[in-house]
C-alpha cells in the first residue's frame, strides 16, 4: 500500500481497513486485504469559501 501511495505522489494513507479471512481449502493460510485512501497536501493557495448548494428551506 505504501509503494502504491508513493507512486501517485501521496504523503500519507488514511481510513485504512484491514480484513483477515481463513479459507477451508487452506487451513494453514490466512488472506489479508488492506484498503485505504492516499492523501497529499494541497498546493499553497487560498481555498474557496464553501457555499450552500442545497437550500434547507421548504
Amino acid at each position: 500500500m505504501q509503494d502504491e501511495a508513493k507512486k501517485v505522489g501521496a504523503e500519507g494513507i488514511v481510513g485504512v481497513q484491514i480484513q483477515e479471512k481463513s479459507h477451508i481449502w487452506g487451513s494453514h493460510t490466512i488472506e489479508f486485504f488492506a484498503m485505504g485512501t492516499a492523501v497529499r497536501k494541497l498546493p499553497d493557495r487560498e481555498i474557496a469559501t464553501p457555499r450552500m448548494v442545497l437550500s434547507l428551506d421548504r
